[in-house]
């Protein structure tokens, strides 16, 4: 793990890793297959605490979840985040530029977008690879002039996770926060 995450206000990119398939019940949204790869959530962290906060109740509350996240992080173990301190909503279109970026797909309809009723979007995004924080990266800075995106990795960039590696990650990150 490098580094801690700031207190600060900002949105984010969770991006966690799923070894295995498997049938998962996502609150209201209903059951959907989680197949193994890698999913990218979009959100935002504007209340107290910051970012530090929110990111922090994801990794250790996922016996109890409040947001759809939470109940992915039941089946996927957090791989690294990637954020920014702006304190401005952007979910909502890191979300649309994931969208955009090549070998990701839509894996579950509303996943993560409850505040917009009446929009079928989704926060969450599927793809087979590690998503490539550098092509993020550029693209926000493309698009929003000023905004900074950062990385945290929770698991270095050349380890793909396995089982056995998961287990103690997800036992590390309970003390980090």
């Amino acid at each position: 793990m490098t580094g801690t995450l700031p207190e600060d206000k900002g949105t984010y990119v969770l991006i966690a890793f799923a070894s295995q398939m498997k049938r998962l019940e996502i609150g209201a949204l209903g059951k959907f297959d989680i197949v193994p790869g890698f999913y990218s959530y979009a959100g935002s962290a504007l209340g107290s605490g910051g970012l530090r906060a929110r990111i922090g109740h994801h990794l250790e509350s996922t016996a109890a979840p409040r947001w759809h996240i939470d109940y992915l992080l039941q089946l996927a173990a957090p791989i690294e985040v990637w954020y920014s301190t702006e304190n401005w909503k952007l979910e909502r279109r890191w979300a649309d530029l994931l969208s955009k970026m090549p070998g990701y797909r839509v894996p579950i309809p509303r996943f993560g977008s409850s505040d917009y009723h009446r929009s079928r979007s989704s926060h969450l995004f599927y793809s087979k690879h590690r998503p490539p924080f550098r092509s993020f990266h550029d693209s926000v800075r493309t698009k929003f002039e000023g905004v900074e995106v950062r990385r945290h990795c929770l698991l270095p960039q050349h380890e793909e996770p396995g089982r056995q590696q998961l287990g103690r990650l997800g036992a590390a990150l309970r003390g980090h926060f």
